[in-house]
Formats: C-alpha cells, structure tokens, sequence
C-alpha cells in the first residue's frame, strides 16, 4: 500500500446568486446592443464555461439571442385545423418521398396490381408494385396485410384423407407396432393407395 494520499478532486467554484445575476444582466445587456455573443463574452469576461451560463440564463427565463420571430406572410396568417396541417406534404429527403399520405383508393390500386401480378407470375407482384409506385417494400407489405392479400407461396398444403384410409392406418399401426421397418413400410402403403 502507498503512503501518499490521494489529491482531493477538484470541486466546482460555487457562485452565489448575486454573481449569477451579475453574469445574466451581463448577457442580456450585452445581447442587447450587439445582437448576439453574451455568453461567450461573459464566459472569458468572468471565467465561467458557456454551458454553465447556458443553464443560468435558462432558469433566469431569458430567451437566447436570434430567437426573435420575424412576420412573413406564412406566418401571419392564422394556422390551419389539425386536419388541414395533416395533409400530403411533397417534401423529398435524401432516401425520397417522406411523410406522404396515400389515400384508401391509391392503396387498394397497388393491392390489386400485387395480386394480379403474383396471379400471372406467381409471385415478385410487392416489388414490382414498389418499383412502379416508388415505394417501400415494407410499405406494399404493409398494405397487403392490412387488405388481408396472401402471400405468394404460403399455402397451406393440406390433404384429405378419407376416412376409409384412416381406418386401414390405424389397423395398420396397431399390426405393425412391435416393428419400426414394419410400422414404416405399412404407413407408406397406406400412402401410395392414394
């Protein structure tokens, strides 16, 4: 074991609220006449870090420089419903169309195409409907499901059997029980009757 103590770590200078209140008249004067760059100039004027400022200013409730909202016509006007602000919006990000809304009548189109394409080529009909459409994959998905379309090739395989061949598996298994080979050859007898 070492006999050096440890160096007591660093705490932070405490500032009263007379100096904090200093430090914000500062800004908010210095905002004032220059437009902008209280804080910074505060930070270095009393050596207190910007963010420290940032959270002063913050609980003191003044508003930061170049918040001021300038009157356009757009926003002059008074604001739409929620229902009118919900509309399609054409914005193009860099991955493409964003945030459009498609109406009932546009999804049951691209449905329609997907089900009568699988139907010509038994299946491709969601990608082809997203490349024609632009749209995602994940989209068309999501509206097939929604439409309650099937999947190309997920039927279900399902057969019938009688009930006569029923009958002769069961007489069949309980004979050939004592037996794995015989057991196996009789079920595959019982298969190929039919």
């Amino acid at each position: 074991m070492s006999t050096k103590k440890k160096k007591a770590t660093a705490t932070g200078v405490r500032y009263s609220d007379a100096q904090k209140k200093e430090i914000v008249n500062f800004v908010t004067q210095y905002n004032k006449e220059n437009g902008r760059g209280g804080q910074s100039a505060a930070a270095s004027k009393y050596k207190v870090t910007p963010l420290t400022i940032s959270g002063w200013l913050k609980a003191a409730g003044a508003k930061a420089p170049g918040k001021k909202k300038i009157q356009t016509p757009a926003n002059a006007a008074p604001k739409a419903s929620k229902a009118a602000s919900k509309a399609p919006k054409a914005a193009k990000g860099k991955k493409g169309k964003i945030g459009i809304r498609y109406t009932p009548e546009e999804k049951k189109e691209v449905v329609e195409f997907v089900t009568s394409y699988n139907e010509v080529n038994g299946r491709g009909g969601q990608n082809q409907a997203a490349k024609k459409f632009k749209l995602s994959v994940l989209t068309v998905a999501s509206w097939l499901k929604a439409a309650g379309a099937k999947k190309p090739g997920s039927k279900k395989i399902t057969t019938k059997v009688p009930k006569v061949a029923k009958k002769a598996a069961k007489k069949t298994v309980v004979k050939a029980s004592g037996d794995l080979a015989a057991f196996k050859a009789a079920l595959v007898k019982v298969i190929n009757q039919f």
